[in-house]
């Protein structure tokens, strides 16, 4: 995904969420963290789900979603005011 389709003031935005998110500083986000996003924007979601949208945003399948797949999750959220689950 490119960044292209933000503006730089919703990348430095999308970071501090993403930065709020990564509990443990490494960089990524666990499925726990993942967990946490979900319920603060409102998804509704099973353990099932989380493990399939890890799936589906976890391009590089480190078992992490790292900023650029962050980017990808918050495009489906923001861009397109859709559900994010599969």
């Amino acid at each position: 995904m490119s960044t292209n389709n933000f503006t730089q003031e919703e990348l430095t935005s999308f970071k501090e969420s993403f930065d709020t998110f990564d509990k443990n500083g490494d960089g990524a986000i666990s499925a726990s963290e993942l967990k946490s996003l979900l319920r603060i924007v409102g998804e509704k979601f099973h353990a099932k789900h989380i493990s399939e949208t890890m799936q589906l945003y976890d391009t590089n399948k480190d078992n992490q979603i790292d900023f650029e797949e962050f980017l990808v999750l918050v495009n489906k959220i923001v861009k397109n005011k859709a559900p994010i689950s599969p």
